[in-house]
């Protein structure tokens, strides 16, 4: 197969633009986030990205600024979402407005600039967006080349005012991938509980070294570089990341690994989200199956405004600023523990 570049049809009134190589196979969603929709890895044919029970909905419904998770979530179909200029619960912002559940630019449309096949053999797609309720243009270079997609990330501040901001990636990892055989290796040295959202495995708030977070009075601390085989919810936040930011989940039972790489500079923080059928009702039902860990630039994931309330960090944008940035995935064929996620999808394993 040669990498190439193409539309297709998604059902619902959704289309996915594709990019591919002989090794990946990546679908996006500009009419929805620029969402990375589907991460196939050609040789095994396994999508390593989580989807909801509840699939696609018919297109153009809901709106771009979430009033709360619920409003989210009925638009949300997994894969994986660029948060911006929010992350979680919906906050006042400046001008008086409301910054949506996770942002506006997961939910907003994106116009493609261009596409195709470059002088390296890579295919690639440029989009850009403006967003409605945020001074912001953010403009995405997404490529594919051999078993690598990297993602060029550019936000701009287009007022003559500064803004603060969260910025974030919310890429989900499902079955066959995640499971009791995966183990998560990863430069972070330390693993910290949400405050309001811990588990039953974490005492709130404490911060632990990476992979045993400290763990509530009377429990044993739980290894958080392995699935667990019992039911899970929680929220907790890796961090202290030794180099570069980079994690690793391996599955050696479908002979299958993912690794992630990004700036420790800019996301200093990754949140570690996992709900394992642990959570009965709304919104889950007991029957999700999902890993994330999410390159932030914000720690807690409750909001800007919250996040402001407790003096965490935010991205800061002079006006007229621009600030870019490079993520990048790979997969591979695990033969060992994982030492390095490198630049250009290399990976190092004893």
């Amino acid at each position: 197969m040669t990498a190439q570049v193409s539309e297709v049809d998604l059902g619902a009134g959704w289309t996915g633009l594709r990019l591919s190589s002989d090794d990946l196979e990546v679908t996006l969603l500009p009419q929805q986030g620029c969402d990375v929709h589907a991460l196939v890895d050609r040789r095994t044919g396994v999508d390593v990205l989580w989807k909801t029970p509840w699939a696609m909905p018919p297109y153009g419904s809901g709106r771009w600024n979430a009033e709360d998770e619920a409003e989210w979530l009925e638009r949300y179909c997994g894969g994986w979402q660029l948060l911006c200029p929010n992350g979680g619960d919906a906050s006042e912002a400046p001008g008086g407005l409301t910054w949506g559940w996770h942002g506006e630019a997961s939910r907003i449309p994106w116009q493609l600039l261009d596409s195709g096949v470059d002088d390296a053999g890579s295919t690639y797609a440029v989009l850009r967006t403006r967003l409605t309720r945020a001074p912001l243009q953010i403009e995405r270079r997404v490529a594919v080349s051999g078993p690598v997609l990297s993602i060029d990330e550019t936000v701009t501040n287009t007022s003559p005012d500064p803004i603060e901001i969260m910025w974030s990636h919310h890429p989900a990892f499902g079955a066959p991938l995640i499971g009791p055989a995966t183990r998560i290796y990863t430069s972070a040295t330390t693993i910290t509980a949400d405050a309001s959202d811990a588990g039953a495995d974490l005492q709130p708030s404490a911060r632990g070294d990476w992979p045993h977070p400290v763990p509530p009075a009377g429990r044993e601390p739980a290894d958080f570089s392995r699935i667990p085989t019992a039911p899970r919810a929680t929220l907790a936040y890796l961090g202290d990341f030794a180099g570069a930011g980079w994690y690793a989940m391996v599955n050696p039972e479908i002979e299958l690994g993912v690794g992630l790489r990004w700036d420790a500079e800019l996301f200093p923080h990754a949140w570690y989200w996992q709900e394992l059928r642990a959570s009965g009702g709304a919104p889950w039902w007991g029957e999700v199956y999902v890993t994330a860990i999410e390159p932030a630039s914000t720690i807690p994931g409750h909001g800007i405004a919250h996040a402001k309330s407790v003096g965490a960090n935010l991205v800061q944008l002079a006006g007229g600023e621009a600030r870019s940035t490079r993520v990048e995935a790979t997969t591979f064929v695990p033969h060992g523990r994982v030492r390095l996620v490198g630049p250009g999808g290399t990976v190092d394993q004893d």
